[in-house]
């Protein structure tokens, strides 16, 4: 049997656009004991790469863009859902005037940005390029991330747009993010279709890592889930245990390989 452990980045392995010492150390040894790894987050892949390459952090696969795309470890890709033509324009027009909200938008080669009314970058999307609404048009997009720093907005922002699109795309809460995203693009998805794709026809075990509500999906799809300890009761509620943090968890696995 094979070993996956599946992990969400921000607030998970990622801080401050950083990886530790020691969850890196420990995830090239959990690779070197011949177990897979993969990444499954609400980022691009070239925010993923961006931030996980210069570190020397590598992985065997990845769902991005909240499972609406499949990568390799060299991040070339293996599927790719696209929102339908327009409807990122439409939601980012609905959203570029609002006050406390910054309006990206992503394609499967870059970031861009198309309003900030938060007067500040979130380390956790601090690369892009510009782009105006007009300029949209000559683009294929897969998803449109919004941090929204109000609750009460953010939550408004989720209604509205779920209810307007219902069956088009799917708007997932990601710490301050709304992540829109292609009908059905999941993190719990994107790992399905992981398994079903290129892991098709092997005996693997699952594990996932992660903090957030957008993880609720991914962990479903897990043998063995597990919640940080800052992540909400919903998380931990449907994992079977809590880990301090990557490190600590793979640990606590290799050392039981050992025992038995």
């Amino acid at each position: 049997m094979t070993r996956l452990l599946v992990t969400d980045l921000d607030a998970t392995i990622v801080f401050d656009r950083t990886v530790s010492p020691a969850d890196r150390e420990v995830m090239a040894r959990w690779r070197a004991a011949g177990n897979l790894l993969a990444v499954d987050t609400g980022k691009s892949s070239f925010a993923t790469r961006d931030v996980l390459a210069p570190l020397g952090v590598d992985f065997d696969y990845g769902a991005v863009f909240t499972g609406a795309v499949l990568i390799d470890g060299d991040y070339q890709v293996l599927s790719a859902r696209f929102l339908p033509d327009g409807v990122a324009r439409d939601v980012a027009a609905r959203t570029v005037d609002l006050p406390g909200v910054t309006t990206y938008a992503t394609t499967i080669e870059t970031d861009y940005i198309l309003a900030d009314n938060n007067e500040e970058i979130s380390s956790i999307l601090a690369v892009f390029e510009h782009l105006t609404l007009e300029e949209m048009d000559s683009h294929r997009f897969i998803g449109v991330p919004l941090r929204v720093t109000d609750d009460t907005l953010r939550e408004r922002l989720h209604q509205d747009l779920s209810q307007r699109w219902e069956g088009v795309l799917d708007c997932h809460r990601n710490q301050e993010f709304l992540d829109v995203v292609p009908a059905g693009a999941t993190k719990g998805a994107g790992l399905r279709a992981l398994l079903d794709g290129p892991l098709a026809g092997r005996d693997i075990e699952v594990w996932t890592i992660g903090d957030s509500w957008n993880d609720l999906d991914m962990h479903a799809v897990a043998d063995h889930a597990v919640a940080l300890p800052w992540s909400p009761p919903e998380v931990t509620a449907v994992c079977e245990t809590t880990a301090g943090s990557m490190a600590e968890l793979i640990t606590t696995i290799l050392e039981g390989d050992q025992h038995e």
